[in-house]
């Protein structure tokens, strides 16, 4: 099953969604899975995200090649800005470990929060 694209900046999976946020248009927000039938047909979106400084994978709980090629996509558009990718965890931020993320992009993991306080 493909991504469904709105043309309005948001593009909807099966397992996952990426959108611009509302009330901020510097701020791509994920949620769920971000693979390839998430990202497959979100390429041609791009030019509406030119303006992208933060992305945020707090609602994000996958994230393979593709999505990891769409970070890239991201930061190649924006540059010689970065990208801050704000809320990883788990295995979207093991993956951005193993991909090498932060030579491209700036990596901000989620924050422990301590315990018994």
């Amino acid at each position: 099953m493909g991504t469904a694209t709105t043309g309005d900046g948001a593009a909807d999976g099966p397992c996952g969604s990426i959108d611009l946020a509302d009330a901020d248009p510097t701020r791509l927000v994920v949620s769920g899975e971000l693979d390839i039938s998430v990202t497959q047909d979100v390429l041609h979106e791009l030019p509406l995200w030119a303006d992208v400084e933060q992305i945020d994978l707090t609602g994000t709980t996958f994230l393979d090649s593709s999505g990891m090629r769409l970070l890239v996509q991201v930061a190649r558009l924006v540059a010689p800005r970065r990208v801050r990718v704000v809320g990883a965890s788990g295995q979207p931020l093991h993956a951005l470990s193993i991909f090498g993320a932060d030579h491209v992009v700036d990596v901000v993991p989620v924050q422990e929060r301590p315990t018994g306080t």
